[in-house]
């Protein structure tokens, strides 16, 4: 089966522009794997990427979008490549960073099929702009000793999106 890429979702619709830490760049486009919805928040996964969007200060950005990644059907009609959804969805956000989470969501954006261990370590760029890779939050509530390396790709991601150069996560 292949991946569509749902059209980009605000996640956070009460935060205001004179909220928005000036360090988190312009904006934020964030593609994950995922069942979309009203509400992509609300599940357990939805709610753990609330807190890591949280713990950035996100939540206080008016421009936070997600893109969610959905298996197609063998029978489903076929749906704009993820490239071309991709690159509407980076034009229409114009966002300071992508940040691309877990290994379905990284092989569709970036056409690439090593792990996400060696993925996460690499300087990607989607249509021109900055983007991180980190694990999605289904992998980090299986594997939660993960979640230090996620905060650390999370903790690049601002940076980047800050114009700031990233730190060096520690080996």
């Amino acid at each position: 089966p292949g991946f569509a890429l749902l059209a980009p979702q605000r996640l956070y619709l009460e935060a205001g522009a004179h909220t928005a830490p000036a360090a988190l760049g312009a904006g934020w486009l964030i593609v994950a794997e995922g069942p979309g919805g009203a509400d992509p928040l609300a599940d357990e996964p939805g709610r753990l990427l609330d807190n890591m969007l949280r713990a950035l200060q996100l939540h206080r950005h008016p421009r936070v979008f997600l893109c969610t990644l959905q298996t197609q059907a063998s029978d489903a009609p076929p749906a704009a490549p993820c490239a071309e959804a991709l690159a509407q969805a980076v034009a229409a956000v114009q966002p300071a960073l992508v940040l691309v989470m877990g290994r379905a969501a990284a092989r569709a954006v970036l056409g690439r099929s090593e792990p996400l261990g060696h993925l996460r370590a690499q300087p990607h760029a989607v249509g021109g702009v900055p983007a991180v890779v980190t694990y999605d939050a289904p992998y980090l509530l299986r594997a939660p000793a993960a979640k230090a390396a996620a905060w650390a790709d999370l903790c690049r991601a601002r940076a980047l999106a800050g114009g700031a150069a990233p730190a060096s996560a520690p080996g």
